[in-house]
């Protein structure tokens, strides 16, 4: 696309980040205000901000616990990036940090975090 004279700025990565509404048990709610926040700063920080649309319908299957359906209502994040700030390792073990932070301190069975095109579903939150 033609810039037409117009000094722009290109992210062409989308990053999505699901904030859950209530802890695995599908009956807890979390502090999800809190998380988002947090989220936001974090994506903020690493590529340069991301915007919070306001709560979702969503479900998800728990093949750990039996296949139950854990309904939820998450706040979905997306922020744009460039394909060098997406690939830098550091900022990468950020996010996976705070991916696998929020699992394990908002008592999830899976976090998931879009890049591109591809699903990526945090399981393990054993690590930092």
């Amino acid at each position: 696309m033609e810039e037409s004279g117009l000094q722009v700025s290109r992210k062409a990565i989308l990053v999505v980040l699901f904030v859950p509404s209530v802890k695995r048990d599908g009956v807890t709610t979390i502090s999800q205000e809190y998380w988002v926040d947090e989220a936001l700063g974090t994506l903020g920080q690493l590529y340069g901000g991301a915007t919070a649309f306001p709560r979702a319908r969503g479900v998800w299957r728990d093949d750990e616990m039996g296949g139950v359906l854990v309904k939820d209502e998450p706040v979905v994040i997306h922020c744009y990036t460039t394909p060098a700030d997406i690939s830098d390792p550091d900022r990468l073990n950020h996010l996976g940090s705070f991916c696998r932070r929020m699992g394990r301190e908002a008592d999830q069975g899976e976090v998931g975090l879009v890049i591109g095109d591809e699903y990526l579903a945090f399981r393990d939150f054993s690590k930092e």
